[in-house]
């Protein structure tokens, strides 16, 4: 059987007994419970809105099998890489936790009360949950992070250019995101409506958001016989610099930003990622034996010049 059978049974076979779970859990208290039930509670804890039980106990389950098909689905087009793998199984270990969690959180609430609004108070009761799932999503990470990367190069390093004695060469390239300067600008646009209306404490909050989207949304890559270098938005920082020494290789890889940890700066345990868009990513392999991401265009031309760069210092 192969790593792509046997994960994609697992979990298939963990989103059906979550979903039979749910639903033979809330059923199995049904007749305890008040019609509608609290469904949502203030921050003071109080309860504040309701729902029928009916809802209740469909919308729980379907929603945790909506998310787990799609998990799925995810894993199944992504299933070569690992680390496809281990984020689905983090998502379904943690995502299952949270949907059994709250659905448990909310029964306990209404048992045994009248009316909806005689609901027990819930605050802190959500923080364990949280928690809990997140290290269930920890666990299951470490879980289906196993088998190899199925068609994956067997080397760490890429084409490499060749350098002529004494040449120095340096490789520029930049990449942005429209969907974070897309984003930022939006939040300037409502910091500036709100600041029409509300005191400039208010609309300090979206301001500095909005402006922090920008600056972040795109970034430049230079290599040099210094290092990788990542600076990002116009103001060039903040700036991440990782010198020759600490590099074994280079390549390019095309990569989908759930397949590193997801969008912006991310840190796994095995590796590394500036991911600002999907497609093209320039990979450093690093001494210490994680991989290092770069979301950027032409990514082979920077991975041959680097290459080149360590050969001609381990030269010296």
């Amino acid at each position: 059987m192969t790593y792509r059978t046997r994960f994609l049974a697992a979990s298939g076979l963990w989103v059906v007994a979550v979903t039979a779970v749910l639903f033979v859990g809330i059923q199995a208290f049904r007749d305890r419970l008040p019609d509608p039930i609290a469904s949502h509670w203030g921050f003071a804890g109080a309860p504040n809105d309701s729902t029928s039980v009916a809802a209740f106990l469909i919308f729980v389950p379907v929603g945790w099998l909506v998310l787990g098909l799609a998990v799925a689905g995810y894993a199944a087009r992504g299933w070569r890489q690992r680390r496809t793998r281990a984020a689905a199984g983090a998502i379904l270990a943690a995502g299952a936790v949270f949907m059994i969690g709250l659905a448990a959180l909310t029964v306990w609430s209404n048992l045994d009360v009248a009316e909806w609004r005689q609901a027990r108070s819930m605050n802190w009761q959500v923080i364990p949950v949280l928690l809990i799932g997140a290290l269930a999503g920890r666990l299951g990470w470490f879980a289906c992070h196993r088998g190899p990367d199925e068609g994956a190069q067997d080397t760490a390093e890429g084409p490499e250019l060749a350098l002529k004695p004494g040449q120095r060469a340096v490789w520029l390239a930049s990449v942005s995101s429209p969907a974070l300067r897309a984003g930022g600008w939006l939040v300037l646009l409502v910091a500036a409506a709100t600041a029409v209306l509300q005191p400039w404490p208010i609309v300090l909050s979206p301001l500095l958001a909005g402006a922090a989207c920008l600056a972040l949304s795109s970034a430049r890559v230079q290599i040099d016989e210094r290092g990788v270098r990542v600076a990002f938005g116009p103001q060039r920082w903040p700036a991440r610099l990782i010198p020759l020494t600490k590099i074994d290789g280079a390549r390019g890889e095309t990569r989908r930003p759930l397949e590193v940890g997801g969008w912006g700066y991310r840190v796994l345990p095995n590796s590394t990622a500036i991911m600002l868009r999907g497609g093209e990513c320039l990979v450093l392999r690093l001494t210490s034996g994680r991989d290092f991401y770069i979301s950027v265009g032409h990514a082979e031309r920077g991975a041959e010049l680097v290459n080149a760069l360590i050969t001609e210092r381990s030269a010296l």
